[in-house]
């Protein structure tokens, strides 16, 4: 899994209704993009983006001159634990991350909707 490239993701915002654009650095596992979400389930502290997301699932991605419509889900599970080790192995910096958290740091898969 490589996690050094950026992607691009609009989401629309859970309190405002606005579409909100963040760049993120991702994975991808088979078909899938992967993003970490800073911060853990476990604290008051999870990043915006990712609570749009919780709240209103499909997004756009922009992925160099590509544009794909998404849906997202928090991996959990074995589901969660496969990613993550994928993930710290292409990124060793977050496990550092994971330390540092009070809880599960959120894992984000991206499936593509069309």
């Amino acid at each position: 899994m490589n996690a050094t490239k950026d992607l691009t993701i609009t989401t629309i915002g859970r309190k405002t209704g606005r579409l909100r654009t963040t760049t993120h650095p991702f994975g991808a596992d088979g078909d899938q993009l992967v993003l970490v979400g800073p911060g853990s389930a476990a604290g008051p502290h999870l990043p915006g983006w990712y609570q749009d997301l919780m709240a209103h699932p499909d997004a756009e991605v922009q992925l160099g001159g590509r544009r794909l419509h998404v849906r997202a889900h928090t991996a959990h599970g074995a589901e969660r634990r496969r990613l993550w080790t994928k993930l710290v192995a292409a990124q060793p910096v977050y496990q550092r991350y994971a330390e540092a958290a009070r809880g599960e740091i959120p894992v984000v898969v991206l499936e593509a909707t069309a």
